[in-house]
């Protein structure tokens, strides 16, 4: 139970917390992009928090300790106390529903990107990754990620900056004549030394210097390349067959796309319409995504079949690649001395210059992913460990993922936010001049869904007769379907659509809109929006795709050099 005197600083807590500005009608739309998210008042809150002895530590999580893994222990300690609760918080009687229903929906929100990048990485290494592997590097990451992490709700998978470099890194090898997964498991083992140097030497402390310029850049980039790997997939469709068959799928394909997009917007949207009883919408709602799922798969079935490409799901679960030299499938465990001759000792050496790489990618990906997870907006409850989430992944992920020749995982931004969403209490507000919008008041912050994501993918291998029903343009509609979602939410967008109304004086009432003139506003967005474009760019060259984290690590640099063009008040108000 709770005294008067602990309500009142639960309240406090979260009135501070809450933004400055209000959300927009853009980020109210990510309430139907999302399962289960809930509307209740303040006045609850205090129904949903942690254990009297858990109380948020104060001391900052990225300052540097000057102390051997001093920021590491920091993490440890801060997070130590919430580790039961983080097991127990699913299960209260107000968070068992949307708790499950973010489970069912994260499930295929990561079996999806799961089995498209395991397909993109047989093809890109002539067979030597696959689905397999894919599957169960998510589903080994996610597991080991959830019981030790300081972040849990952040969800590790394959990213297109790490399919870019596996492939740029496999005719690396080719062109050097060394046998590819024996490099890639001392590629991984150097990786995970360097990921473990970071970690204890608080380099994670240098993301304080990341803005909301960055943030907003590296957020909006995956979410355009969620919907324009929707969109491209689905195009492609009329392009590979000119046929009457051909457009056939074609047409079939892209309506079964949208439909599953369609579909699943509108049951999200039934929590805020007036049909059907509260239980009935409540529960289209909360599963809308897999109803969307099943009804267009079985229209797919039912109606008629004109060939769409439907999961390509291994009917065993073994290592995909089969040694030419025996014809055998190869073993789980990839020697690194070799496999048909000796390993070099110069390899050995070499491997450590892409693991550089390989490492830079992983503490971008990550430390950017929690800073987006971590933001004052989400108003979190518990306490960060960027320090703890980098040495999980070096000392344990990498290792592992790099003996049984599994692709690596980092934080994967779209499915961290969905993740995050899916279990936010949101309030109603009201906005100056009219209207409403919502104010994240609590989030179900566990391990619970983290861990039950993961075992029901691990799991997926063994029901892939049903998998292999569902067409592959119902999950690219999923894809759709997340990026879209994430758009919400992102101050970047929402003034991108400002250049859509050339009246500033009906402009939404946004807290930085009454302090900066519409000229620093608009020159701002046209700026941060050229950064995005040059790093899109950077993912769809081949040539190029593995200075992407580099020029994200660049943009910090390039924020500080923006003093010159815009006022002190201007950056503090656009980039707080």
């Amino acid at each position: 139970m709770f005294t008067k005197t602990q309500l009142d600083v639960n309240s406090k807590v979260v009135a501070d917390k809450l933004p400055d500005s209000a959300m927009t009608r853009e980020q109210e739309d990510i309430e139907a992009a999302m399962p289960p998210t809930k509307i209740q008042s303040i006045g609850s809150l205090s129904e949903l928090s942690p254990p009297e002895a858990c109380e948020k530590p104060s001391s900052d999580a990225l300052a540097f300790t000057h102390r051997f893994a001093g920021g590491l222990m920091d993490d440890v300690k801060r997070r130590g106390p919430w580790y039961i609760d983080d097991w127990t918080e699913a299960f209260r009687p107000g968070n068992r529903s949307q708790a499950l229903a973010s489970v069912s929906f994260l499930f295929f929100a990561c079996l999806s990107p799961a089995v498209t990048f395991g397909m993109l990485f047989d093809e890109y290494t002539e067979g030597q990754l696959g689905v397999v592997e894919m599957v169960l590097s998510s589903g080994i990451s996610g597991i080991l990620y959830a019981l030790l992490s300081g972040q849990p709700l952040c969800i590790l998978g394959a990213t297109g900056p790490e399919l870019a470099y596996t492939a740029v890194f496999f005719k690396l090898c080719q062109s050097l004549g060394l046998e590819f997964l024996p490099a890639r498991v001392w590629q991984g083992l150097w990786c995970a030394l360097f990921t473990v140097l970071i970690a204890v030497f608080d380099m994670c402390a240098l993301m304080k210097y990341v803005t909301r310029f960055t943030e907003e850049i590296f957020s909006a980039l995956i979410s355009i390349i969620f919907i324009f790997e929707a969109c491209l997939n689905v195009g492609m469709l009329y392009a590979d067959d000119d046929s009457i068959e051909g457009r056939a799928r074609a047409f079939s394909g892209t309506l079964l796309c949208l439909g599953t997009y369609g579909m699943a917007t509108v049951c999200k949207g039934l929590k805020t319409r007036k049909v059907f009883t509260p239980t009935i919408r409540t529960m289209l709602a909360n599963y809308g995504v897999i109803i969307s799922i099943s009804v267009w798969t079985f229209m797919n079935w039912a109606v008629r079949d004109v060939g769409n490409a439907r999961l390509h799901m291994p009917e065993t679960v073994e290592p995909t690649w089969r040694n030419p030299a025996t014809n055998a499938t190869r073993g789980w465990l990839v020697s690194p001395m070799g496999i048909n001759a000796s390993f070099p000792a110069w390899g050995i050496a070499f491997t450590a210059l892409p693991a550089m790489g390989l490492a830079l990618l992983g503490y971008m990906d990550q430390n950017l992913t929690s800073l987006l997870v971590n933001r004052k907006d989400h108003n979190l409850k518990k306490p960060p460990g960027y320090h703890l989430d980098l040495f999980v992944c070096g000392a344990l992920i990498y290792p592992i993922l790099a003996f049984l020749g599994l692709p690596f995982t980092h934080a994967a931004t779209v499915r961290s936010m969905t993740h995050l969403i899916s279990l936010s209490t949101r309030e109603i507000v009201p906005l100056e001049g009219g209207g409403t919008t919502t104010k994240v008041i609590n989030v179900i912050e566990g391990r619970t869904t983290h861990m039950a994501i993961h075992v029901l993918l691990l799991l997926s291998l063994s029901f892939t007769s049903l998998l292999r029903l569902i067409p592959k343009t119902v999950l690219y509609g999923v894809f759709l379907f997340m990026g879209v979602g994430s758009m919400a939410g992102n101050q970047l967008f929402d003034r991108l659509f400002l250049w859509a109304n050339w009246v500033p004086s009906t402009y939404p009432k946004y807290e930085y809109i009454k302090h900066v003139s519409v000229r620093s506003l608009h020159s701002f967005t046209a700026f941060q929006f050229a950064m995005l474009v040059i790093l899109f760019t950077l993912t769809r060259v081949d040539s190029v795709a593995v200075a992407f984290p580099f020029f994200i690590g660049l943009l910090v640099p390039i924020r500080w050099g923006m003093a010159r063009y815009w006022t002190a008040e201007d950056l503090k108000w656009l980039d707080k």
